[in-house]
C-alpha cells in the first residue's frame, strides 16, 4: 500500500468509520487531536486529499479545517485498515481571551472525506479522550490537518 498507489475509488462516508480523539498532555508543537478513518467496506478506497472537518455552535460561530501543508496526498485504504490525520488547533483562548467556539457552546463536529460524492453529506463525530470518554471540545481557531499516517 504505497502512498502513490492509484487503485481504489474515492473513499465515501458510507464506507468509513471515523473517530476523533483529543490527545492528552501535548507538547506545544504536538497535535491537539487525532482524526482516524477506518475502511469498513470489502473494497479498497482512495484518499486523494485531506478530509474536511467543521465544528460549529448552532447558527453561530464555526471553524473549518485546512491542510497544514499543501503537499498532495493519495493513499489507498484496504478493508479494515485505518489512516490517522493529526489535527493542530488551539484548544484554549488566546492571550486576549478570544476563542471561536468556547467550551460552553458544545459544538457539533462534522467530517467529510476528500472529494465526496454529491450525495455524501459526511458524518457527525463525538470527540473522546484517549480512554474513550466523551469530552466537550473547544475550538479557538482554524483546524490544521497534518499528513496522514497508516496504521
Amino acid at each position: 500500500m504505497s502512498p502513490t498507489a492509484s487503485t481504489g475509488a474515492a473513499c465515501g462516508t458510507a464506507q468509513l468509520r471515523w473517530k476523533l480523539t483529543l490527545l492528552a498532555d501535548k507538547p506545544s508543537k504536538a497535535p491537539t487531536a487525532l482524526l482516524s478513518a477506518t475502511n469498513t467496506s470489502a473494497a479498497p478506497c482512495a484518499f486523494d486529499g485531506y478530509p474536511k472537518v467543521q465544528a460549529y455552535a448552532g447558527k453561530g460561530p464555526a471553524v473549518w479545517s485546512e491542510p497544514k501543508v499543501k503537499a498532495p496526498v493519495r493513499l489507498v485504504l484496504n478493508h479494515a485498515k485505518t489512516v490517522d490525520f493529526p489535527l493542530f488547533y488551539p484548544a484554549s483562548p488566546s492571550a486576549d481571551g478570544s476563542c471561536a467556539i468556547p467550551v460552553d457552546d458544545a459544538p457539533r463536529i462534522e467530517v467529510l472525506p476528500p472529494h465526496p460524492a454529491s450525495t455524501d453529506y459526511g458524518a457527525s463525530l463525538q470527540i473522546t479522550d484517549p480512554h474513550g470518554r466523551h469530552v466537550t471540545p473547544v475550538f479557538c481557531d482554524t483546524i490544521h490537518v497534518g499528513a496522514p499516517r497508516r496504521r
